[in-house]
């Protein structure tokens, strides 16, 4: 098998050029590497699909700052839906993860106790996150998550102003085990929030999951982008890839960018 180069069009290659023989230790590092990386683009996707579902949300919040008229109610209605299926996603990301570490380490006090400590150091340092951990729990035992919109036009802006009230919330439930949600709160901000709470997502609790679950994805990615820099040099055009008897095998170039965790933070 051989280190190649070519050029990415679509889903086809174009113009294939074989620099070297792999060597045997590359050739096992691969071997070794490959059955991790499908893994990773199987169930790292989530994080794809939870990344969609924010900008679906930020996009929404962006039409809505054009100075034409709308129908608020039927506004009020598509930020509910689009904020619940966010958040729906979000949760169902994290019992994703939850469930296959339980299954894996479910005997192993160590590494139980690593993830607990990572986990709870998360909510300690981003009030954010554990916010929308407890308010999850809000949308699906008390009500809908928009508590006051207000769309304001002038001559020479459009402003949105998304907020809940932290007091309406408490009336409501005391049950805000992570956040400690009290009075003082006052209004919160929600969009800023939400905001916050997508990066923490996708950067230091993706990180939390790779380093527990796929410790190995972070040197698979050092290997094939050591690779395909070594390939880089000869032509900046050309993608990284193997040659094995004339078939070209596609393999990552710079994996966390394609996985869509460029950010991600590995503890």
């Amino acid at each position: 098998m051989k280190l190649a180069g070519y050029i990415p069009n679509g889903a086809t290659v174009e113009n294939v050029q074989d620099f070297r023989d792999l060597s045997a230790e590359e050739l096992k590092q691969h071997a070794l590497f490959k059955p991790v990386v499908a893994e990773a683009r199987n169930r790292l996707a989530l994080f794809r699909v939870l990344d969609d579902n924010y900008r679906e949300w930020a996009d929404c919040l962006t039409s809505l700052l054009h100075p034409g008229p709308v129908d608020e109610a039927a506004v009020v209605l598509k930020l509910d839906r689009l904020l619940l299926n966010y958040l729906t996603c979000a949760h169902h990301v994290r019992a994703h993860f939850e469930a296959s570490f339980q299954q894996r380490f479910r005997t192993d006090s160590t590494e139980q106790k690593k993830y607990k400590m990572l986990l709870d150091g998360l909510c300690q340092t981003s009030w954010p996150f554990s916010f929308f951990l407890d308010f999850r729990n809000y949308l699906q035992h008390q009500g809908l998550g928009l508590g006051f919109f207000k769309r304001k036009v002038t001559p020479t802006a459009v402003s949105l102003e998304l907020t809940l009230n932290a007091a309406e919330l408490l009336n409501t439930t005391k049950d805000w085990p992570r956040s400690k949600l009290v009075p003082a709160k006052g209004i919160i901000e929600l969009t800023g929030l939400l905001r916050e709470f997508h990066t923490q997502m996708m950067q230091k609790y993706s990180g939390i999951v790779i380093s527990t679950l796929f410790a190995e994805l972070t040197p698979a990615a050092e290997f094939y982008k050591k690779l395909a820099a070594e390939v880089r040099q000869k032509d900046p055009a050309l993608a990284m890839g193997f040659s094995d008897n004339g078939k070209t095998v596609l393999t990552p170039n710079d994996l966390f960018a394609e996985l869509g965790l460029v950010g991600a933070i590995k503890k």
